[in-house]
């Protein structure tokens, strides 16, 4: 007798229950990319708002690796809360790879590019009755889309992503 599927699918571990893994030291610390009011602010012409914090993006011009996205939850029921991100209140929810990370973030921070329904925040302004997009929906919860990255060679990614496939 075999091993069943639904036994093996089970029993695999989620990113999102792991508070730690193996590769967290190869990972820059968490990082706000879009605070839960940024795009509601930008929106409405608040003087000084941007869409998403550029401050905190890499500073590097053209490096490839691995970004991870994650959930902030807040601390107090301040929507502005900005102090010091605490790991252990963060949910790791998407883990990507690109050959330039500060051009594929600042897509994340100017429209949620694909994890916001694939559409453009335009077109969701214009067809408000299909519903929230994750990052909308994330900022109604008043938490904040935050990222960590990982500077790795275009060659080295594929066995980079194998190794995390056994989280611990």
């Amino acid at each position: 007798m075999g091993v069943s599927k639904e036994c093996v699918v089970s029993s695999r571990l989620k990113r999102e229950d792991c508070k730690r893994t193996k590769h967290d030291s190869l990972f820059s610390d968490w990082k706000v990319l879009i605070g839960p009011c940024d795009w509601e602010e930008h929106s409405m012409g608040k003087e000084g708002a941007e869409r998403y914090r550029v401050h905190n993006l890499p500073n590097c011009s053209s490096w490839s690796g691995l970004y991870e996205l994650g959930i902030a939850v807040p601390c107090s029921h301040s929507r502005h809360e900005t102090s010091k991100l605490d790991p252990y209140r963060i949910i790791p929810v998407y883990l990507g790879q690109a050959d330039n990370v500060r051009t594929r973030l600042q897509r994340y921070g100017r429209e949620g590019a694909h994890l916001e329904n694939g559409k453009s925040t335009n077109e969701l302004n214009e067809s408000v009755q299909q519903g929230l997009g994750l990052f909308s929906e994330i900022f109604k919860r008043g938490c904040s889309v935050v990222y960590r990255w990982a500077p790795v060679s275009t060659s080295s990614i594929y066995l980079f992503l194998n190794s995390l496939i056994s989280l611990g």
